[in-house]
């Protein structure tokens, strides 16, 4: 599956929750998709930690993603876990960026 959006859908320094559409609606897959400093990534929307939603958290200057339930810390371009209590790192998708849009692809 392939998630396509407007580059000026998200914000620079901006994360929002997006899904991948499977068919039906209760089927659709979700995807947090960053922009950091102008640069789109995507990753698995949620905490591996407690499975709570990434998205009301924050991203800091040096590129990384705090949850915002119980202050796990995730790299932004790896998903790797740079600080617990999660200990999963998180799933990255591949991004393609063009001229007005991104490409996100399952």
């Amino acid at each position: 599956m392939i998630l396509k959006i407007k580059k000026n859908d998200i914000p620079p320094n901006s994360m929002v929750e997006m899904y991948f559409q499977n068919g039906k609606p209760w089927e659709r897959k979700p995807v947090l998709v960053v922009n950091y400093k102008g640069k789109f990534f995507a990753l698995e929307p949620f905490c591996t930690h407690d499975g709570l939603s990434l998205e009301d958290g924050f991203i800091t200057d040096d590129g990384k993603i705090v949850c915002p339930w119980h202050g796990s810390v995730f790299d932004i371009q790896t998903g790797k876990v740079v600080d617990g209590p999660a200990k999963r790192d998180l799933k990255v998708y591949k991004v393609i960026e063009k001229e007005k849009e991104v490409e996100i692809y399952e």
